[in-house]
């Protein structure tokens, strides 16, 4: 076996087999990605057989070969309802940079001399 094989997760084999059987390549990512942000959010027990979780993802790949727009349109409801994970905004302003990268504890010199002031023997 090829170590990288050794490495893949259910989902990740669960996409393999969908594309092998000749499902959309965004509709087995779509479902790839239920599978696993299911597992990994803990979704409600209610929903992991909707996400492949009792039945090793074969209903999932049946419903995808059968009627790819009905389960494209039921994952995305899935996944629009039970998703957790915050949207991340690609720029962010300015001020929340500036707290994000504020030190948690102040600096504790003394005011009106530099550091290597101190070091040098030199008053400021």
């Amino acid at each position: 076996m090829v170590a990288t094989q050794e490495m893949l997760f259910e989902w990740d084999e669960w996409k393999e087999r969908a594309l092998a059987r000749g499902v959309a390549e965004d509709l087995a990512e779509l479902g790839k990605n239920l599978m696993r942000d299911a597992y990994m959010q803990r979704w409600p027990e209610a929903v992991l057989g909707d996400c492949g979780w009792d039945d090793d993802g074969f209903g999932m790949l049946a419903l995808a070969c059968a009627k790819p727009a009905e389960t494209r349109r039921d994952w995305e409801r899935l996944y629009a309802q039970y998703h957790r994970r915050p949207a991340c905004p690609l720029e962010q302003p300015l001020a929340a940079e500036a707290k994000a990268l504020a030190p948690l504890y102040p600096a504790t010199r003394p005011q009106g001399k530099s550091h290597t002031s101190l070091m040098m023997g030199h008053p400021k």
